[in-house]
């Protein structure tokens, strides 16, 4: 592949030309299995602040709905639970066959 070109690595982050990808999300999205929220929220919320911090860019494609489930070991209700919340609340936007983004 040219080096010029972006490419969607494993983690679901964009690579861009240096290469350089950013840590996975189960290492930037903190889930409290113990906690009193249920764990859609406590995805929703840490998705929410990662992105306030800078750590996850506008624009970004997630990865798929059972990919991420996977990687943050969480059933893929959870996530869907998750990116609806982000959806209705203007963060995300689903694309069918595209994937989801973040506004």
């Amino acid at each position: 592949m040219p080096s010029d070109q972006h490419r969607t690595v494993p983690d679901g982050l964009s690579e861009g030309p240096s290469g350089t990808t950013p840590p996975p999300f189960s290492q930037l999205l903190q889930l409290k299995r113990q906690g009193p929220e249920p764990l859609y929220y406590q995805l929703a919320q840490s998705l929410e602040h990662a992105l306030e911090i800078g750590v996850i860019g506008h624009g970004i494609r997630l990865l798929p709905e059972r990919v991420m489930a996977r990687e943050l070991k969480v059933t893929i209700g959870t996530v869907r639970s998750a990116w609806a919340y982000l959806e209705r609340k203007g963060i995300l936007i689903r694309q069918r066959q595209a994937g989801t983004f973040i506004r």
